[in-house]
């Protein structure tokens, strides 16, 4: 099994590398590999995050702000058989490695690369290419070129930069690469010195990397050239150290002349689109005649810096092993989730990103269907790759026909499983879950590829139970509301595998749709959370007062009437209580509390101390749950509450009802007081002893804080699901034999 050194060559781009670096847990591969950092003259944080890697990882330093240079630096601390490159601002696969080890078959071979993506994660960079020796590319080349590796060819192929490795030995042979070429055509001019000594080049069609094209020295924000001097001095010089041989010297100075012509062309193209100043003509007449001067210069003479004895042997090291996430039963794990952050907050949102998290962590590869509203992007965050998608439309097929399937609902669920099929020819794909509200995995149901697991949310009838404008709305009940009913009913009786958040959501979608759950299919896994954001007891705005703090939507089901007719009581019983209610403040088809609030308690002496605050960002509602001392959500129904752990996880005293799922989460009496659901009184009374009662406050919240540890981390609800996940599979694999 060959032995790997991943190089990563860095300047100036410290929160990427700190990414790349992250990725690298998640790399499958048998064998061993090395990773070695080499950080050229940076002025940002890149020392810092190297430091924080540290034994993990080796670490060199780059005098200067030169690419080869520092490739090479990194090849003479390498002591692995392969050497393989990744750019500081790109996400390798998980099967990289593997992929790129399976290339080296034949001692004959070199250098082997793969596919990249572009910064968008779902489109190409950079598939197949060849060069010739003047320094043109050909991006159409449409597949591997391994038919001219042979020495002297005129046309060769080359390997992208961000996804290139190379038998250390090869590399050593003809010297690594060649440090006049500071940036531009570097790997192009080593795999041409390779191709000449007799080694093959092979470019892959998997080895996949994710290149997010961060801005540098060369390039800005917006990837537009900046500095021209590299790019054009460059092409001067590769194209004389190799193409006088077979080009004529004026043809090979007409060729780079309108290279250098395309370059001032590029620029006023900016220019006149209002992207660049107009001095940046002027600085492109300065460096393109330094880059003439110094590229002929150079090119015409025979010296080249390449790794010498004393590098190596000042660069030699020994081979330090990095330890991936090991888990010896990884499995790719698909959520469908159309809510999911930062662009959702909501239940189902949160619940999708704390499971996919979770699942990362135990070393899963995790991936997450949402939706976008602008192009299809895949992107690695936080150890789960998150893949948001534009909604298409799509033709239902006859199942989804026979169900009356709605078109939009269709559309969605077909989108996602396109991309599922699209993951499924980089690996294996082992269970698809998806929450039953919108139906989002009837399309996966229907096609039956994959096991499918439904999670258990509040359903369209709870919905409609707090929306009867809509149930008394006979065309909608028609056309959607009750195909939709009958639709969630197959999806909860027909799928592999159910997971639950409470024996209560249980019993009452039992009850409300007129069946009995499979036992076989059936997992009740309360939710769990990842830590708090705002590490818990931290009070980020001190108050004497104390604030009561509510967090939900504006509507009857979530209570908030319940709350604000409790006011006066609590008021009475604690005046300076500051109560903040977060949330939308008006919701279709309801009332507007926060205006029949102000009409009622206008002229009270304590109606300032209630703030409607409407929705807050992330880091605002972390901050609210920091700040308060009591947490109320007097909901009407629950099938679990996110809320109550969120405040949990904060040491906070929760006031909740006794509806559904709630008492599952909260402990009457020991980590927050119980109310009856639409009782004011009650509320009143829970809310006023609390207020009044500083050591209950503390003694309750960090019983809640120990229950939330115990019970509902995101840690917990991850290893429970494995369970679920296997009888799914093993369903499957039964209807499929």
């Amino acid at each position: 099994m060959l032995s790997f050194s991943i190089v990563i060559n860095t300047l100036n781009r410290g929160p990427s590398l700190q990414k790349t670096l992250e990725s690298l847990r998640w790399l499958k591969y048998e064998g061993e590999f090395e990773v070695i950092v080499v950080n050229g003259p940076s002025t940002d944080d890149s020392d810092a995050v190297i430091q924080s890697w540290l034994p993990k990882i080796r670490a060199g330093r780059c005098p200067m702000a030169n690419l080869s240079m520092s490739r090479n630096i990194g090849i003479c601390m390498a002591q692995g058989d392969v050497v393989a490159f990744i750019d500081d601002d790109a996400i390798p696969e998980p099967e990289w490695l593997t992929q790129l080890a399976a290339a080296y078959d034949d001692p004959e071979v070199g250098g082997a690369g793969g596919l990249v993506f572009d910064q968008s994660g779902y489109t190409y960079q950079y598939e197949y290419s060849t060069a010739n020796r003047l320094g043109n590319a050909n991006w159409a080349a449409g597949g591997s070129a391994s038919h001219l590796c042979f020495p002297a060819s005129f046309e060769f192929p080359y390997l992208q930069g961000t996804n290139a490795s190379f038998r250390r030995s090869a590399l050593l042979e003809v010297g690594g690469f060649d440090e006049e070429i500071e940036y531009y055509l570097d790997e192009t001019e080593l795999c041409c010195r390779l191709v000449d000594a007799g080694y093959v080049i092979r470019q892959l069609p998997n080895a996949y990397v994710h290149h997010k094209f961060a801005p540098s020295h060369v390039r800005d924000d917006h990837k537009i050239t900046r500095y021209r001097y590299p790019v054009i001095k460059n092409k001067i010089y590769f194209s004389l150290k190799h193409g006088r041989p077979y080009r004529d010297l004026a043809d090979i100075l007409e060729d780079n002349r309108r290279f250098s012509e395309g370059h001032r062309g590029d620029v006023e193209f900016h220019i006149a689109g209002g992207r660049l100043p107009e001095s940046e003509l002027e600085k492109f007449r300065e460096e393109n005649e330094r880059a003439w001067e110094v590229g002929l210069a150079r090119g015409m003479d025979s010296h080249r810096e390449l790794i010498t004895p004393e590098k190596l042997a000042a660069g030699r090291g020994d081979f330090h092993r990095f330890t991936p996430i090991h888990n010896a039963d990884r499995k790719a794990i698909v959520l469908v989730s159309q809510d999911f952050p930062p662009n959702h907050s909501g239940g189902i949102a949160t619940f999708s990103r704390d499971l996919a998290q979770a699942l990362g962590a135990q070393g899963h590869i995790v991936h997450v269907i949402t939706r976008s509203t602008d192009i299809n992007r895949v992107d690695f965050e936080q150890g789960v790759w998150v893949h948001r998608m534009v909604q298409q439309c799509s033709e239902r097929s006859p199942g989804a026909i026979s169900l009356a399937v709605p078109q939009h609902i269709w559309d969605w669920s077909a989108t996602a499983l396109q991309e599922v099929r699209r993951i499924a020819t980089h690996r294996e794909v082992a269970v698809v879950e998806a929450p039953i509200w919108d139906c989002e995995g009837v399309a996966f149901l229907l096609d039956g590829e994959w096991p499918l697991v439904t999670s258990l949310h509040t359903t369209l009838h709870f919905w409609i139970e707090s929306h009867p404008e809509m149930a008394e709305d006979a065309e909608w009940m028609r056309t959607f509301g009750q195909p939709m009913l009958a639709l969630e009913r197959q999806m909860m009786t027909a799928v592999q595998g159910v997971r639950a958040n409470s024996r209560a959501i249980v019993q009452r979608i039992e009850e409300a749709y007129g069946f009995a759950f499979d036992p076989e299919r059936l997992r009740i896994i309360p939710h769990g959370m990842g830590p708090a954001a705002v590490p818990a007891g931290t009070r980020v705005n001190k108050a004497d007062a104390v604030q009561i703090l509510y967090v939900g939507r504006l509507e009857p089901r979530k209570g908030i009437d319940v709350l604000l007719e409790a006011l006066p009581e609590l008021m009475h019983a604690a005046p300076e209580a500051i109560v903040r209610i977060v949330g939308d403040a008006t919701e279709v088809g309801h009332v507007d509390y926060r205006k029949a609030f102000a009409e009622r308690y206008a002229g009270t002496s304590w109606f300032g101390n209630v703030r409607f605050e409407g929705r807050l960002s992330d880091p605002e509602l972390d901050m609210a749950y920091a700040d308060c001392d009591i947490f109320v959500a007097p909901s009407r129904f629950e099938s679990f509450g996110l809320v109550y752990l969120e405040a949990m996880r904060q040491g906070k005293p929760v006031v909740g009802t006794t509806a559904g799922g709630i008492p599952e989460v909260v402990q009457d009496g020991v980590t927050g007081l119980l109310t009856e659901p639409g009782d004011p009184v009650s509320l009143a009374k829970a809310l006023s002893r609390l207020a009044q009662d500083a050591g209950l406050r503390e003694s309750m919240g960090e019983a809640g804080r120990r229950h939330f540890e115990q019970r509902f981390t995101a840690d917990r609800m991850a290893r429970e699901s494995h369970g679920l996940y296997a009888l799914s599979r093993a369903g499957w694999e039964e209807t499929v034999a």
